[in-house]
């Protein structure tokens, strides 16, 4: 990429990299790392053109949120200000936008439902 002074790098990471949780420090840490490395990897590759952002998921769809205890379930909805969880798609095609959008560059993209805002 550097080569060829084009390029994009999309990492993912978590919403508890930003907002941390009870039982999760290592997780929640390393993903911290993964957002922090973002925005470190765009100030030093941007003079290269080489687009560095992250998609940070808040809960989505998949066989981990299904296997959720139904307590477990309900309480994640009911602190999702849209109430609902976000699908694979729904990532993809965030991913598509920071891959496209040639000025998209230290983007931080939560998507997770408005989660993050409370």
């Amino acid at each position: 990429m550097m080569k060829k002074r084009e390029g994009c790098i999309i990492n993912v990471a978590s919403l508890l990299g930003l907002k941390g949780g009870k039982g999760s420090a290592a997780y929640a840490a390393s993903k911290a790392g993964v957002i922090a490395l973002t925005r470190a990897l765009a100030a030093e590759l941007g003079e290269k053109n080489v687009r560095v952002n992250v998609i940070v998921p808040g809960y989505v769809e998949t066989s981990m949120t299904r296997a959720m205890t139904p307590n477990a379930h309900s309480a994640a909805l009911s602190a999702i200000p849209l109430k609902r969880f976000g699908l694979p798609s729904e990532i993809a095609d965030a991913a598509v936008f920071l891959a496209t959008n040639k000025y998209a560059s230290n983007c931080v993209l939560n998507l997770d439902g408005g989660l993050s805002a409370t």
